[in-house]
């Protein structure tokens, strides 16, 4: 009997249970509310395709300096023997700044001398003594070609003799390291060292590596200097090679009546092309795939894609050569 009435109170909290959950009842299931959002419009930032002018053109930064250099080569081969310069200086033109032995030319010098010297004695003694008229014609001749042979000589003495071709700072060349030795032996057109000419300074932009494309001589350019304003062109193009780099510096030449400060930097702009009547296009509207150009176009509040061809880039914009009319409106976003 005990047993039992467990087992009934047992299924009747069971029973109670279901009646409270609702379990095992499908028609008590509730329906779940979804909230629905309505989507916001996309908003576009675009801008136009216009018609325009446009300039291809470089825009660099330039200073004032010393742009040109001359490498000081050995003329003749030799043993070294007085070295009148440091690896680094300053020097002024015509400064002695090596020499080399030449005692075999000295002693032919030596020698010359000796016949040039007899040979103007016979002049005069001709000429005083009141020789014929031949004899005198011919130690003239034989004076001429002594004076000639020996100033010839001097100048080859001279070729041993190293020189500052300008006034300017001196760099001994890498090969000799920090120093030149006495009778160390040098061949003919060695370099000794470089000498950057500072007798004058010129704006100059150096670009590293490669060069500005469509950038020649004559090529105009205009120039910024803080408020200060004014046009020039390109007077030079040099061409430095320096070991694991190269550059290519510009020299440009101010117009008349442009004035600047000879320090601090200029603002230079390349003026290398223009076109008149152009599409043109904000370049960050260009969409590149590959080899593929794009922009997205918004006609009718919808976004399509318009393959283009482009020309000119001048900075912030590019000429479109193909693909465009004028007056589409781009999406740059």
């Amino acid at each position: 009997m005990h047993i039992n009435k467990i087992l009934v109170s047992a299924l009747a909290a069971c029973s109670a249970l279901l009646a409270v959950t609702g379990c095992g009842n499908t028609d008590n299931k509730q329906d779940i509310a979804i909230p629905i959002y309505e989507a916001k419009q996309v908003s576009f930032k675009t801008a136009s395709a216009e018609v325009t002018e446009i300039n291809e053109r470089y825009v660099m930064e330039g200073k004032y300096g010393y742009p040109y250099s001359e490498k000081i080569k050995f003329a003749v081969s030799g043993q070294i023997d007085q070295v009148y310069v440091e690896a680094e200086q300053e020097i002024k033109k015509g400064d002695l700044l090596c020499t080399l032995f030449s005692d075999d030319l000295d002693q032919r010098l030596e020698e010359k001398e000796v016949y040039l010297e007899q040979a103007k004695k016979t002049l005069n003694t001709l000429t005083a003594e009141g020789g014929d008229a031949n004899e005198i014609e011919q130690a003239k001749v034989d004076l001429e070609i002594q004076q000639l042979e020996y100033d010839h000589m001097l100048k080859d003495k001279d070729k041993y003799n190293v020189y500052a071709p300008c006034d300017g700072y001196f760099q001994l060349s890498r090969q000799f390291g920090d120093g030149l030795t006495r009778f160390s032996w040098v061949n003919s057109g060695t370099t000794l060292g470089t000498a950057q000419d500072n007798s004058e300074q010129f704006l100059m932009c150096e670009v590293f590596d490669n060069k500005l494309n469509n950038v020649n001589f004559g090529t105009r350019v205009g120039l910024t200097q803080g408020k200060k304003t004014g046009t020039g062109m390109v007077a030079d193009i040099l061409h430095n090679e320096k070991g694991d780099y190269s550059s290519y510096i510009y020299v440009i030449r101010p117009d008349e009546g442009s004035d600047f400060f000879d320090f601090g930097n200029v603002q230079i702009s390349f003026n290398v092309y223009s076109r008149q009547d152009v599409v043109v296009v904000p370049t960050e509207a260009i969409k590149t795939i590959g080899e593929r150009k794009f922009v997205n176009l918004l006609i009718d509040g919808v976004k399509v894609e318009q393959d283009i061809e482009t020309g000119i880039v001048d900075g912030d914009h590019t000429e479109v050569t193909g693909g465009l009319s004028g007056g589409e409106e781009l999406i740059l976003n």
